[in-house]
């Protein structure tokens, strides 16, 4: 009997450490990349990188990348963009919010689902197309944008993407998933009368 205890315990053991070694490593890169661990389910991160689009004071260009850290699969719903490319990338639902240091509450900047999302003359090759993120698969939620010549930003203030896992006439805020917040790099230039800044 005491042969077979030490057996079971060793194997709980051994199964144990089989599961928590990669995840402990996994949490490890994700921390020293982003700054931030990782919990079970769907998981937004955001990136950036050095890219000036001429809009004085603009020197990086921001995304979200959605991840799935579940064991299901799980539905989003993407639209394929009117762009000038024969066949435009999917993107998803999102927002950008800023961080309100007088309120201390997060304001919403920019809603895609405003407006309606994916409203508008539908063909082949843009519209509607629903996605299904595997377990362990990410996606680019969006292309590349100046987010901090977003008005009203300003440099070091902090700003976070929500991605819509819902979409019906407007995006679904309950269901959505909020990224880390981030801080703004750019320092766009202000002029009243000749604003560079993109308005929302």
């Amino acid at each position: 009997m005491a042969a077979r205890s030490k057996l079971i315990f060793g194997t709980v053991l051994l199964l144990t450490v089989l599961v928590a070694v990669p995840l402990i490593v996994f949490e490890w890169h994700h921390y020293r990349r982003y700054g931030h661990l990782v919990s079970y389910g769907l998981h937004v991160d955001a990136l950036n990188e050095d890219f000036s689009i001429a809009i004085p004071g603009q020197t990086k260009l921001y995304w979200a990348e959605l991840s799935n850290y579940s064991l299901t699969t799980v539905r989003l719903p993407g639209c394929r963009i009117p762009t000038d490319i024969l066949f435009p990338p999917v993107e998803f639902p999102y927002a950008v919010q800023r961080f309100d240091e007088t309120s201390k509450s997060w304001r919403t900047v920019m809603d895609e689902t405003e407006t309606g999302w994916c409203a508008f003359p539908q063909t082949d090759a843009i519209g509607p197309a629903e996605t299904h993120l595997s377990p362990g698969s990410s996606v680019k939620v969006m292309g590349s944008e100046a987010t901090g010549a977003r008005e009203p930003f300003r440099k070091g203030e902090l700003a976070r993407f929500v991605v819509f896992r819902n979409v019906g006439v407007r995006g679904d805020w309950k269901t959505a998933v909020v990224s880390a917040p981030f801080r703004i790099e750019d320092d766009v230039q202000r002029d009243e009368n000749n604003s560079f800044r993109v308005k929302h």
